[in-house]
């Protein structure tokens, strides 16, 4: 039996809770019959044979699950992955060697690219066999970055689960973070963009900022293009320059995206987003036999979750969000309702963007005013992918008011820099974010979604010591 990325997503999931099978296909987006294989196959492994048996021994030894990965394998689409890694530091590749590393055929491996076809061919790319010296990737430097910058944003959403020889492409991420200064050239541009801790934007541009070293012996005319040279970006062009890391085609990127993404107007920019959008605010009013106000900063936070879904759809990226199901009956009938509703109205939603959508009528249907905690300090709210203003929502549910300065939004990029410099008594996440390597086990509080006012006991055994 293969255990792969899909066992390890069930077994984090049972965790943290006891699903259902449907439950469980929900959180996963696969189907019940699919749910139902995986399950058996971890009654297998764990030897025990219910759902319920399984949380309890995850629970009882919670190491089994690293013991695990040492037997875990690559489905197709890691395949596709691996060998794409290769290519980020070689144009031509020998794929006999890949399927040695990994432990499957040359045939089975060319199947997998056969597939990739057809995204690839949307970045004008091609890859060619050259017989005696391997495979090649055929195409303009320009289009193959950003072919790198789309699979590097899949394999970093990804990485939790993924077999451990992709360990060594973050090691080595990690290396160069160290070696250039990437963390505070990033924090800088960042700056230039007058953004405030966005996640995405982050990964993006250390995403870009490594294709970058690495592909820097792979340079063609389309890299070395001339640079936009507008006023107004001076400085800021001026600074990517110096940095001396990327080439004229990352720089009018990274400031075009700029100008657009960050500092233009949302529903300017996509006002076909926009009516989606308000159509989807209105089915929802008037399923739920509610008045949602239709606000600026309503519309943006749907219109950046839509945009993001379609993209991920797009390209097949597929995130998930654990569901927390032991929750009050007030809480979990309204959401389920308003998560039913958006899988009617869309064909396609994975369970992080659904959850996303649900959390945030949610906020704009139920504003519940009557959790109150004491004023306390020292207490960090790590976030990786959650929209900011989310997440000072959620806090508010468990009674950490906003503009109070009760808490610190650190982002998992800033989390080791801001563990050195401090020592918070509490370390709150809403996401199933890896804190193993940073020993908080004793001060850490997880929630899942949707959050409710009996969470806050959760923060109880801290508050009394803060």
């Amino acid at each position: 039996m293969n255990v792969t990325s899909i066992h390890f997503k069930i077994m984090y999931c049972l965790r943290r809770n006891v699903y259902s099978t449907s439950e469980l296909a929900q959180i996963l987006n696969i189907s019940e019959f699919k749910a139902k294989r995986y399950l058996k196959d971890l009654e297998c492994l764990f030897e025990e044979e219910s759902i319920e048996n399984i949380h309890n021994k995850i629970n009882k030894v919670p190491k089994i699950i690293e013991k695990l990965r040492k037997k875990q394998s690559f489905t197709p689409e890691e395949r596709q992955m691996y060998v794409i890694l290769k290519f980020l530091k070689a144009d031509i590749i020998n794929l006999s060697q890949i399927s040695e590393e990994i432990g499957v055929t040359r045939r089975t491996l060319t199947n997998d690219l056969n597939e990739l076809k057809e995204i690839l061919e949307k970045f004008h790319l091609e890859i060619k066999n050259l017989t005696r010296y391997g495979i090649i990737l055929e195409g303009k430097e320009s289009d193959k970055r950003s072919f790198f910058n789309l699979y590097l944003i899949k394999i970093s959403i990804e990485q939790k689960y993924l077999p451990k020889a992709f360990d060594g492409i973050f090691q080595k991420f990690q290396e160069l973070k160290k070696e250039y200064n990437v963390y505070n050239i990033v924090k800088e541009m960042l700056t230039f963009m007058n953004i405030q801790d966005n996640t995405f934007a982050f990964l993006n541009l250390e995403l870009k900022s490594y294709i970058s070293i690495l592909r820097k012996e792979y340079q063609d005319f389309s890299t070395d293009i001339k640079i936009e040279e507008v006023e107004e970006d001076r400085k800021f062009r001026e600074f990517l320059k110096k940095t001396k890391l990327y080439t004229n085609f990352e720089i009018n990127l990274i400031i075009e995206t700029s100008r657009k993404q960050y500092k233009g107007n949302l529903m300017n920019l996509y006002p076909e987003k926009t009516i989606e959008a308000e159509k989807l605010i209105r089915f929802i009013g008037e399923s739920t036999k509610t008045d949602i106000k239709i606000t600026k900063e309503l519309l943006a936070r749907i219109m950046l979750i839509i945009i993001v879904r379609d993209y991920k759809i797009e390209f097949n990226i597929n995130e998930f969000y654990i569901f927390n199901n032991a929750i009050g009956k007030a809480y979990l009938i309204p959401y389920k309702k308003i998560s039913e509703l958006l899988k009617e109205y869309f064909e396609e939603i994975d369970s992080f963007d659904l959850a996303s959508l649900a959390m945030t009528f949610l906020t704009n249907i139920y504003l519940d005013n009557q959790n109150k905690i004491e004023k306390v300090k020292d207490i960090a709210i790590v976030y990786n992918f959650l929209h900011r203003d989310m997440i000072i929502d959620l806090c508010e549910d468990i009674g950490l008011k906003r503009d109070e300065q009760m808490y610190k939004l650190i982002s998992t990029f800033d989390f080791e820099e801001y563990l050195m410099k401090n020592n918070p008594k509490v370390v709150i996440a809403f996401e199933d974010i890896d804190f193993s390597k940073y020993n908080i086990e004793d001060r850490l509080v997880e929630f899942n979604f949707p959050i409710t006012k009996y969470d806050k006991l959760k923060l109880k055994p801290f508050l009394e010591n803060v």
